[in-house]
């Protein structure tokens, strides 16, 4: 398998559907699959099952009734429950433009890299999606925080917040992690020596549902930071800086 996508979700019944159709489409020429890991209260498992049955790639889904770790421990699961050579993680919400995904896919290979991100912070791309400048506010001031504390092993990143990214499976120690809340790229990026390269994109705005974000969800941030602060231990400066390639569009 070339290509595993990754989808964590929770009450997405909506967008399903269309995410699946535009993944499919997108992924036309790869082997590719989908992996739905979902904590949902819904019917969002079965609007999955349903638009698998019309889906032209492999479309699976793992109902979780205890969601351990949240977001990040769903990533992890559907990790381990899939087998592509690159794992590409997105959001169900269709905020990710599922078209990248080839983009992603090809500039890993062709760079070589450990793990490609879609940045809303290099030229080309932005955060248009965001609902309202308080969640741009405190999207940036997380990104702030990240880079604070953890300025080595971020030199790199200019979008540590972003959920859209792909990494190669063999260059990521899954057991180095222990996944909480929604930031899984910061925890992967902090807890592995990848090489990093970025291509931009445009933040999307949600079409259907509810946006998770809220003040549990940056008490959970908090709370990752202070536990990969705890757990990293050794002196930022002695961790090496990784090489980076920011890639532009048009």
């Amino acid at each position: 398998m070339d290509v595993s996508v990754v989808v964590p979700t929770f009450n997405e019944a909506a967008n399903i559907e269309e995410l699946v159709a535009r993944i499919d489409e997108a992924v036309r020429g790869i082997e590719a699959e989908i992996l739905f890991v979902d904590d949902s209260t819904d019917s969002t498992p079965g609007v999955i099952r349903h638009a698998a049955a019309l889906a032209g790639l492999p479309v699976r889904v793992i109902h979780r009734d205890t969601p351990i770790g949240g977001l990040a421990g769903a990533v992890v699961e559907g990790i381990t429950q899939t087998s592509g050579e690159w794992i590409v993680v997105m959001d169900g919400d269709l905020q990710h433009p599922p078209e990248l995904i080839p983009t992603l896919v090809q500039t890993g290979r062709a760079a070589d890299a450990g793990i490609v991100a879609a940045s809303r912070h290099v030229v080309g791309g932005a955060s248009d999606g965001l609902d309202g400048r308080l969640r741009s506010a405190v999207s940036q001031s997380a990104t702030l925080l990240a880079r604070l504390v953890f300025p080595r092993r971020l030199t790199t990143s200019t979008d540590p917040m972003t959920g859209f990214f792909a990494v190669r499976r063999d260059r990521v120690n899954l057991s180095a992690l222990r996944p909480r809340g929604f930031k899984i790229l910061l925890e992967l990026l902090v807890m592995n020596d990848l090489t990093l390269v970025e291509v931009p994109f445009v933040f999307g705005r949600r079409s259907a549902g509810v946006s998770k974000a809220g003040v549990g969800q940056g008490i959970r941030f908090l709370e990752q930071l202070a536990s990969l602060r705890i757990r990293t231990r050794s002196p930022l400066v002695r961790h090496p800086a990784r090489a980076v390639a920011q890639v532009s569009r048009g």
